[in-house]
């Protein structure tokens, strides 16, 4: 043990003991990790002593002038306690179109909530990705989406001959949209070409390449821009909370935190996206975690994972179709916009509801 300590920080020491122990340590020197529970003022201190140590600002800006957030490194807990499961089960209750399986995807997706570690500190979009900013891309990349090329969004076909569905792109997603308002209508691969050009852009590792089989895979160590992890997602979006959601139990205060049903209807029609940050950001200074447009995760979906995940920095499965989303869209309900509810769609699905936030590594 003592050449262990010897051979690495004494923050990644402290977490290493962490998940080799079940004691509770209440300690928090400058530059340890955030571990969850802590609150607001505590959260915003986690990010001020590692932005001290790392010499680089809380807020910053990248080459398209998306504002970035550093996110401490720490240790929280995942997924819900049986508790929180039983009163998501009765806000089902509440939700008119249930999908088939809800109640199932709630009970057994969610559970067990286990420890996770993430050993790094790292950058998360403060927004998800806008309109203008993928726009930027397009121009400078002269990239053509998926969507596009498939012949329209709000489908999951390769081929889409809908004439209805073929009008809905990233530029017009079926409702009216702004520069401020989060890009959606694309395919995951779409959002792996902007996080490749942007860190080409930067001069930053890609963190993606393609394998033999067509895939886009993860690079390991690669310092450039990417999908949230999972995990990553949802430390930032519980900020040291072990809630409901970011801000408490309180069904009825999500209302000034999120787009959802709720709020995204106007006389009874919905009236889609709104521009980001235009609700009350997290502890950790993130807006829009809760609603406005689900969110594309890094990893593959498997509706068992939690009970074979690892405890540090866990990555997903390795192999699957599927990928995670999270943080529910503008048009689901309260029970959705939930820290810890989990979705996945498909790789090449495409719907006016879901856009993306990236990860820049330190």
């Amino acid at each position: 043990m003592k050449l262990l300590h010897r051979a690495m920080p004494p923050w990644a020491f402290f977490i290493v003991l962490r998940c080799l122990s079940t004691g509770i340590v209440t300690a928090a020197e400058p530059r340890s990790p955030a571990v969850a529970p802590f609150t607001e003022k505590q959260a915003k201190s986690h990010q001020e002593a590692w932005s001290k140590h790392l010499g680089v600002p809380i807020v910053q800006k990248n080459s398209l002038g998306m504002k970035l957030v550093l996110i401490p490194p720490g240790e929280f807990s995942m997924g819900s306690t049986p508790a929180q499961v039983e009163a998501a089960l009765m806000l089902l209750k509440t939700v008119p179109r249930a999908a088939p399986g809800e109640a199932d995807r709630i009970q057994n997706e969610e559970q067990p909530q286990h420890r996770v570690v993430l050993p790094k500190p790292f950058r998360l979009g403060r927004t998800e990705v806008t309109v203008g900013k993928f726009r930027q891309f397009v121009e400078a990349a002269k990239y053509v989406t998926e969507t596009e090329r498939f012949g329209g969004g709000n489908s999951s076909k390769i081929a889409e001959t809908d004439p209805v569905k073929q009008k809905a792109l990233w530029s017009s997603p079926g409702y009216k949209v702004t520069d401020e308002s989060p890009v959606t209508q694309l395919t995951w691969n779409d959002m792996i070409a902007f996080c490749n050009w942007l860190s080409q852009n930067e001069q930053r590792d890609s963190c993606y390449e393609l394998s033999e089989q067509k895939v886009w895979t993860r690079v390991a160590n690669a310092n450039g821009y990417r999908l949230p992890t999972e995990a990553e997602w949802e430390f930032a979006c519980r900020a040291g909370t072990i809630t409901q959601y970011s801000f408490g139990d309180a069904v009825a205060d999500l209302d000034e935190y999120a787009w959802f049903n709720r709020t995204a209807e106007k006389n009874g029609q919905e009236i889609g996206a709104r521009p980001v940050a235009s609700k009350r950001p997290n502890p950790f200074g993130l807006y829009d975690m809760h609603g406005n447009a689900w969110e594309r995760c890094q990893d593959y979906h498997a509706f068992d994972w939690y009970a074979r995940s690892m405890c540090e920095d866990p990555q997903g499965p390795a192999t699957g179709f599927n990928r995670v989303v999270r943080g529910a869209g503008w048009h689901y309900f309260d029970l959705h916009c939930r820290s810890a509810y989990r979705n996945n769609y498909s790789p090449i699905g495409r719907t006016g509801n879901t856009g993306f936030r990236v990860v820049c590594g330190l």
